[in-house]
């Protein structure tokens, strides 16, 4: 397999808080990452980073064997698309020019739109299934629905690799399915390489194929994604107890925050 990206020894630090610490991470060539970890652990900064959002203290970034650091905004944008939470529906445009947006970093201010460009849309528009409303203002959507649309501009920017941060927060229990099981489509049919941060610990074992579990800035974990659910494990990620049960359909383990024992102690 091909190594799309690697952080090497990486530190990131703002004024006095170290946000990042000697982290080491590969990524193949058709990867679904899933970050964990607790609020504050470090997640969205790597993201950052990994856009070019922030800069490391320490360490490399490497994309393709290039540091981060000789690639230019635009080309970078070419490797590396982003999907925020599900926030969309307060952005005023009209869905089938934010789709349009995309395909910013093929673009200089004077140049016209092409073919190519309108079909990395369509292409994005067909697989997300978001005809229905491309007329439609984006703050009128529901929030599945709007999330389907933040992929679809992600998508339109034909990049080899997606990050994706919370995707599926704020979303009711079945636009939370419909999202993840988009996010596999573009993972095993189209082949793009997935790094999703998340909070989802039983979706991330069960469908992504590594998992790197960060706590205050550090790796406590790494590994595939399979045998991530362990008591010690989440104990020391999360500081809560954990009970278990066994999924009835795919036999897989399933992690659930034990209540009753933080109610009784």
């Amino acid at each position: 397999m091909t190594t799309l990206i690697q952080c090497i020894d990486l530190n990131v630090s703002i004024a006095d808080a170290l946000l990042l610490t000697r982290l080491n991470l590969n990524v193949e060539q058709g990867d679904y990452l899933c970050i964990l970890g607790p609020n504050g652990a470090g997640k969205s900064t790597l993201l950052k980073c990994l856009m070019g959002l922030l800069s490391a203290t320490n360490g490399k970034i490497l994309f393709d064997d290039k540091s981060i650091k000789k690639i230019p905004q635009k080309a970078l944008a070419q490797l590396v698309s982003y999907v925020p939470q599900a926030n969309g529906r307060r952005l005023s445009f009209i869905v089938e020019d934010f789709v349009k947006m995309g395909r910013y970093p093929y673009h200089s201010v004077l140049s016209e739109w092409r073919p190519e460009d309108q079909n990395a849309c369509d292409v994005a528009i067909e697989i997300t299934e978001i005809s229905p409303f491309l007329n439609r203002q984006m703050d009128t959507l529901s929030g599945g629905e709007c999330q389907r649309v933040m992929i679809a501009a992600a998508l339109s920017q034909q990049t080899p690799i997606l990050l994706l941060d919370e995707p599926t927060s704020f979303l009711d229990p079945r636009h939370q399915v419909d999202v993840h099981r988009l996010i596999n489509k573009l993972n095993k049919q189209h082949g793009i390489t997935i790094i999703e941060v998340s909070h989802d610990l039983n979706h991330a074992s069960q469908h992504g194929s590594h998992i790197l579990a960060l706590k205050q800035g550090q790796t406590i974990w790494q590994g595939k994604a399979g045998d991530f659910i362990e008591q010690q494990r989440l104990y020391t990620l999360y500081d809560q107890n954990f009970v278990f049960a066994i999924h009835p359909q795919t036999g897989a383990k399933i992690a659930l925050a034990d209540e009753m024992i933080e109610a009784n102690e």
